[in-house]
C-alpha cells in the first residue's frame, strides 16, 4: 500500500512539471529607479496598494453572473457602475460594495433596450451615458435607466468621408462638454458642446517621425507620381484607447500597444485646452522630456514560449490628487504615475486562468474609488479591489506636497517613509529639496546623492561653493597671483637663458606633437625619434585616465553605475582598440603600399591622444569642484580635443604610410572593417574553444565514471 501511494505522489509530481500550472502569482510591488548611465531599472519596493477584495456576481446573490465586464464608473456620489455588456445590464454599487441596484435601459415605451457589446459608460448628474458600440450611437438615459436621447454618427462636414464611427469610450468634463472615442479614429477624440452638438476633433497624437522618414517624405515630393501616390501607404497615428479628466479639466488620454517588438513610448499623455501634450519627465539633470517620448513601461520586453509580448496600456484613470493609474493588460500590471512621470509603484500580475486574489486573466478596465482601486477582469468577469496601504499612503501624500512645492512640509512624512523603504528614490530627492529649502546645503548634497537628483545637487553645491569662495577670496586671489607671476616669471628666465628643460631628444619630439605636428612628426618618421616605451606609457595612461573618469569623477560628471561597472570594458576599449586599430591598419597598409610597420603605427596613433590624455585628466580634476554648467563648457571643450586629436590622428598616419588624405581616408575605412573582421574571428574561435573543452569535459568525464 505505502509503495502503491508512494507512485501515485510520483506520478502526481510528476505532471505538476509536463503541464503548465494555470494559477500565476501576483507579482511583486515594484518601482522604477534612475541609474547614472541613464537607464531606467525596475525595483522592488513596499506595496502601495494591496488587494482586498474580489466582487463576483454571487458575492451579490445576483442570479445571473457578470457576463462581460467592459467597464466601471465611480460617481461623484461613491456610487459604482458595472458595465455588463454580455447581457445588457449595468450593476450598480453603493461606496461599500454592497448592491445598490441593477438597472436595464428601456425606451419610453417600457420596452427594454439591447446594449450587448457596449464598451464604455459615464456617469453625472445629467444622466447614463454608455457607448452602445455594436449600433454605433450613444444611449443617454437617467438614473432609473430611461433613454432621454440617442446620439449617432455626427452630420458635420468636419467628418471625413471614409470616417468609421464606432464609439467605445465617453467622458464629460466639469463645464458639460462630451468627448468620445472611436474605434481606430486617428483624428483625436470627438467632441460636443454643453448641448450636445458635435464641434470637432480634438487632441490627436503626433506622427513618429524619423531623418528617414524625413528623407523619404522629401523624395516622395520630388518623385512621387499619381499612380505612385494611390498606391503609396500612409503613416497614420495611433488612436486612443481610453481618456479620463483630472480636477482641472486636463485630458488624460492613454495609447495601446503601438510596437511589434517592443514596449513603445508615449503611452500616457495630458492635454492642455488647445489639444497639446502637457505632461513631462523631468530628468535628474533638471532637464525635461514630453511624455510623447517618454517610455511609462518596462525597457525589455517579456518573451514566454518564444513570442515576444509587448506590454498594452488599456485603461486609465485619475485621482483628485492628479495620480495617474495606467493598466498595462499583456501582464495583468498596474502603473502608478505623478504629473512628472515618475512612477509610484507597480503591482498585479496574471495572465489567462489565473485563480489568485490580486492577479487577473483579461484585465480591461479601472476606477479609482477614494483610496481603494477597481479593476475589471473581462474573462474571469470579476471586479479587485484594491486599497491603499499606510506605506502608500505616505508616498502619495508626501510626493503631492513635493509636486506642489510644499517641500518642508513633506519632509516628516519622507522620512517615515524612508523608515518603511530605505531604498525609496523619491525620498531621498524630497529630503535634498527639502534641505535646500531649509539652507542645509551639506544634508541637501548627501540626499541629493542617495536619491540620484543632479539638479538639486548642483543647486546646493552653487551655494557651497560661491559661499566658500566669498568667506577666502583673498586667500584664493593671493595663491593664484602667486602661481601665475611664478610660472611667468620662471618661464621669462627659462627663455632668456635658454635653459634646455627637457634634454632627451625622443621625449621632446613627443611633446611638440600638439604644438607643431606636422614637424614633429616628420622627425619621428625620418629621423627615427619615435619611442615604443613613450608609446606604451602612452596606452597605460589612456586607460587609466579612462577609468578615473569612469570612478573617480566628482558627482554631477559620474554617469556610470558602480554596481554594473566592470573595467575590462574600459581595457577593451582603450588599450584593445589600439592595438586592434594598429593591427587592422597594419594589414591593410601592407595591401596598399603603405610604408608604416605595426610599431610605427603604434606609436603614431598613441602620440596623438595626448590632447584628449591631458583634456581627460583635467576634466577628471574639475569635476570636483564645476557645476552643471561648468560641465557643460567642459563638454563643448571635449569635441574641439576631439577634432584636434583626429587632425592630429590623421596627420601621424599619414607620415608614417606617406599618404594623401583621401588614401589615409580609404584605408582607415577598409581599416574598420576589418576590425570588426577581426573582432568577429576572435569571438568565432572562442565560441569554438568553449565548445571543444565542453566536449573534452564530457568525454573525460564519461572514461573517468566509466
Amino acid at each position: 500500500m505505502k509503495r502503491l501511494v508512494s507512485l501515485l505522489a510520483a506520478i502526481a509530481i510528476m505532471m505538476t512539471f509536463c503541464f503548465s500550472v494555470s494559477a500565476y502569482e501576483p507579482t511583486d510591488s515594484f518601482t522604477h529607479v534612475d541609474t547614472p548611465n541613464g537607464a531606467v531599472k525596475a525595483v522592488l519596493s513596499r506595496e502601495i496598494y494591496t488587494s482586498a477584495m474580489l466582487i463576483k456576481a454571487s458575492d451579490l446573490n445576483l442570479d445571473e453572473s457578470f457576463d462581460g465586464i467592459n467597464d466601471l464608473f465611480v460617481a461623484k456620489d461613491g456610487k459604482i457602475y458595472i458595465l455588463i455588456s454580455g447581457c445588457s445590464k449595468i450593476v450598480i454599487l453603493n461606496s461599500d460594495y454592497k448592491l445598490d441596484k441593477v438597472v436595464s435601459l428601456v425606451d419610453e415605451s417600457g420596452f427594454e433596450v439591447d446594449f450587448t457589446g457596449a464598451q464604455g459608460i459615464f456617469v453625472d448628474d445629467s444622466g447614463i451615458y454608455i457607448c452602445n458600440s455594436r449600433k454605433a450611437e450613444i444611449l443617454v438615459a437617467d438614473h432609473n435607466g430611461v433613454i432621454k436621447e440617442k446620439w449617432g454618427e455626427p452630420d458635420s462636414k468636419l467628418i471625413p468621408e471614409d470616417f468609421y464611427y464606432q464609439p467605445y469610450k465617453i467622458y464629460r468634463d466639469s463645464k458639460g462638454y462630451t468627448y468620445i472615442l472611436s474605434v481606430g479614429c486617428y483624428y483625436g477624440a470627438l467632441v460636443y458642446s454643453t448641448e450636445n452638438v458635435f464641434i470637432g476633433f480634438y487632441g490627436a497624437n503626433n506622427v513618429e517621425a524619423g531623418a528617414l522618414d524625413m528623407l523619404s517624405y522629401l523624395w516622395n515630393r520630388l518623385t512621387q507620381t499619381d499612380a505612385k501616390k494611390a498606391l503609396s501607404v500612409k503613416k497614420l497615428p495611433y488612436s486612443f484607447v481610453d481618456l479620463c479628466f483630472d480636477s482641472k479639466d486636463y485630458m488624460i488620454t492613454c495609447t495601446g500597444r503601438t510596437k511589434s517588438d517592443t514596449n513603445g513610448v508615449g503611452q500616457i499623455r495630458k492635454l492642455s485646452p488647445g489639444g497639446a501634450d502637457i505632461l513631462y519627465k523631468r530628468n535628474t539633470d533638471g532637464t525635461s522630456v514630453n511624455s510623447s517620448v517618454f517610455n511609462f513601461l518596462e525597457e525589455k520586453v517579456v518573451e514566454r514560449f518564444g513570442e515576444k509580448k509587448p506590454q498594452n496600456v488599456v485603461a486609465v484613470d485619475v485621482d483628485e490628487n492628479g495620480f495617474i493609474y495606467a493598466l498595462e493588460q499583456t501582464h495583468g500590471l498596474i502603473y502608478i504615475y505623478d504629473n512628472e512621470c515618475n512612477l509610484l509603484g507597480g503591482f498585479g500580475g496574471g495572465s489567462d486562468f489565473s485563480q489568485q486574489l490580486g492577479v487577473f486573466d483579461k484585465a480591461n478596465c479601472i476606477a479609482v474609488n477614494g483610496n481603494s482601486l477597481l479593476v475589471g477582469d473581462f474573462d474571469s468577469n470579476t471586479v479587485t479591489v484594491f486599497e491603499r496601504t499606510q506605506f502608500g499612503s505616505l508616498l502619495m501624500e508626501a510626493q503631492d506636497k513635493y509636486i506642489n512645492g510644499e517641500y518642508v512640509d513633506a519632509m516628516p512624512l519622507w522620512q517615515q517613509v524612508l523608515g518603511l523603504d530605505g531604498g525609496c528614490q523619491l525620498a531621498y530627492r524630497g529630503m535634498a529639496m527639502a534641505y535646500l529649502t531649509l539652507e542645509d546645503y551639506d544634508a541637501a548634497l548627501k540626499y541629493a546623492e542617495k536619491g540620484l537628483d543632479y539638479s538639486t545637487y548642483d543647486m546646493a553645491w552653487k551655494r557651497l561653493r560661491n559661499a566658500y569662495i566669498s568667506r577666502n577670496f583673498t586667500w584664493i586671489f593671493i595663491i593664484i597671483f602667486v602661481l601665475v607671476s611664478g610660472l611667468i616669471s620662471f618661464l621669462s628666465v627659462v627663455k632668456r637663458r635658454k635653459i634646455v628643460l627637457i634634454k632627451n631628444e625622443k621625449v621632446k619630439a613627443f611633446l611638440q606633437v600638439p604644438a607643431h605636428p606636422f614637424r614633429s612628426l616628420e622627425d619621428i618618421k625620418y629621423k627615427n625619434q619615435g619611442s615604443l616605451l613613450i608609446a606604451v606609457v602612452l596606452t597605460v595612461l589612456f586607460y587609466v585616465v579612462n577609468v578615473l573618469k569612469e570612478t573617480g569623477s566628482g558627482f554631477l560628471a559620474t554617469k556610470t553605475d558602480p554596481k554594473t561597472y566592470n573595467t575590462l570594458y574600459t581595457l577593451l576599449s582603450t588599450a584593445g582598440l589600439i592595438i586592434l586599430w594598429s593591427l587592422a591598419n597594419w594589414l591593410v597598409a601592407s595591401a596598399f603600399a603603405g610604408k608604416g610597420k605595426f610599431k610605427d603605427i603604434f606609436i603614431a596613433t598613441t602620440y596623438a591622444l595626448l590632447p584628449l590624455i591631458v583634456y581627460t585628466f583635467v576634466r577628471v580634476i574639475l569635476s570636483h569642484v564645476l557645476s552643471l554648467t561648468g560641465l557643460a563648457v567642459m563638454d563643448g571643450i571635449q569635441t574641439a580635443v576631439l577634432i584636434f586629436t583626429f587632425f592630429i590622428f590623421s596627420i601621424a598616419i599619414m607620415s608614417v604610410h606617406e599618404y594623401d588624405f583621401f588614401k589615409f581616408l580609404s584605408t582607415s575605412l577598409v581599416s574598420v572593417v576589418f576590425m570588426i573582421l577581426i573582432v568577429f574571428v576572435i569571438f568565432l574561435v572562442g565560441v569554438l574553444l568553449q565548445q571543444f573543452g565542453a566536449a573534452f569535459v564530457s568525454i573525460y568525464r564519461e572514461i573517468f565514471y566509466r
